[in-house]
C-alpha cells in the first residue's frame, strides 16, 4: 500500500458515511477557488490535479488513482487551492465537512493517515521545486518516471494515461523536449511507452 493511499477498514468507513458518485472522462471535478465544502475517496478511475499558473496555463501537481483521496484541505481553507480533473471514468465517494468530522470523532486513527498524506504531498511539491531549479530537463522526466512508478506483476509501471505534455507541464519543459527524451529511452531500451502505461525495462541513466 502507498503511503497515500487509505487501509481497507478507513476505506470502508469512508464509503459507509459517503455518498457514491460517478464522472465521465474528462470532467472536472472541483474547481480552483471555489468553496471547499466536501472530500473524495477516488474507488476507481485516475485523476489529475492541477493549478492555473500566473500566465493562464495548467499546472499539473500530480496524477492519482484508487484509494487516494482529496479535498482534504478544507479542514484548513474555505477555498479549493487546486483543480481536479478525471483521466479516465472515475468512481468516487463524496464526504462532506460534517460527515468527515463525524468519522474523525470515531476514528482518531484516520486523522493520522491525513497527516501522513499531507507530508507526504508537501514533501513531493518541495522535491518538485527544487528539481526545477537544480536539474536539466531529461534529470527532471527521468526523477518523475521513477518516483511515479509502482509495481505491477512485477513491472515497474507508470500508470497512464500520461501523455507528452502532461509530462511537460509536470517538469516545466515543452512537448517537444519531453518527446525526445521519451524517444531516445525507448530506442535504449530503458522504457517502453504505451497508451496506458510507461515501463521502466532497467534503471535510468544518470546523465542524457
Amino acid at each position: 500500500m502507498n503511503v497515500h493511499t487509505l487501509p481497507p477498514e478507513l476505506l470502508d468507513e469512508f464509503e459507509r458515511l459517503g455518498q457514491p458518485r460517478k464522472f465521465p472522462k474528462n470532467t472536472i471535478v472541483v474547481h480552483e477557488g471555489e468553496p471547499a465544502e466536501a472530500l473524495y475517496v477516488i474507488q476507481e478511475g485516475r485523476l489529475r490535479v492541477y493549478a492555473a499558473g500566473e500566465d493562464g496555463n495548467e499546472v499539473e501537481l500530480n496524477t492519482m488513482g484508487p484509494g487516494e483521496f482529496f479535498g482534504e484541505m478544507m479542514l484548513g481553507s474555505p477555498v479549493r487551492a487546486a483543480s481536479v480533473k478525471t483521466l479516465t471514468p472515475a468512481r468516487l465517494v463524496m464526504i462532506r465537512r460534517n460527515e468527515f468530522e463525524q468519522i474523525l470523532a470515531a476514528r482518531p486513527d484516520i486523522a493520522f493517515v491525513v497527516i501522513q498524506t499531507l507530508i507526504h504531498r508537501v514533501m513531493l511539491l518541495s522535491k518538485s521545486v527544487q528539481g526545477l531549479v537544480a536539474m536539466d530537463v531529461y534529470g527532471r522526466v527521468a526523477r518523475l518516471l521513477q518516483e511515479s512508478s509502482r509495481e505491477v506483476d512485477g513491472r515497474a509501471v507508470v500508470l497512464g494515461p500520461l501523455s507528452q505534455q502532461a509530462i511537460a507541464d509536470r517538469v516545466g519543459a515543452s512537448r517537444s523536449m519531453v518527446n525526445r527524451i521519451l524517444k531516445d529511452l525507448q530506442e535504449g531500451g530503458y522504457i517502453s511507452v504505451a497508451r496506458h502505461e510507461i515501463v521502466l525495462h532497467r534503471a535510468l541513466p544518470k546523465h542524457w
